[in-house]
């Protein structure tokens, strides 16, 4: 397996890969695009001899310098429970270490057990937030992504 950081040309295919291992909900594609072009030091495409088999779409925050923001990880389902996450996850986190990142933050539907349990497992800690809403025994922000649109928030210090 190879793990290579991912270029504008990967946009496309990040998008199908996305909608063929559907368990995503999509938002704003056009988002995967930028981040792609604009952050490409933080943003990682899993290799099978040739073949995608993950990604990982993330960035260090221009605001707070010191944390930086996964924004997307997924792997092909057919491949899940072979580390594949694991080490798409470890490379964006060494990366953003040594732009001087400390923190590293994310979110998840409250609904998504297969990427709480993730990043729990990748040493996250769920935050719980000042206008936090409990969702089966979980704490999320309300309204986060809109109206309904609640996500658990999670932090890992690094």
């Amino acid at each position: 397996m190879l793990v290579r950081n991912a270029f504008e040309y990967d946009f496309l295919e990040v998008t199908n890969k996305s909608r063929e291992w559907g368990d995503l909900v999509i938002e704003r594609e056009g988002v995967y695009h930028i981040l792609m072009a604009h952050f490409r030091k933080t943003c990682f495409i899993a290799e099978d001899r040739g073949k995608m088999i993950g990604y990982l779409l993330g960035f260090r925050s221009q605001v707070n310098p010191d944390q930086a923001f996964l924004h997307l990880i997924q792997v092909d389902p057919a491949m899940r429970g072979h580390g594949i996450g694991k080490r798409l996850f470890k490379q964006f986190q060494a990366e953003v270490k040594k732009m001087g990142c400390t923190e590293i933050h994310t979110i998840a539907r409250p609904e998504n057990k297969v990427g709480m349990g993730f990043h729990k497992g990748m040493g996250f800690e769920i935050v719980k937030p000042e206008n936090s809403i409990d969702i089966q025994g979980v704490p999320a922000a309300k309204d986060y992504n809109g109206p309904g649109k609640h996500m658990v928030l999670f932090v890992k210090k690094i």
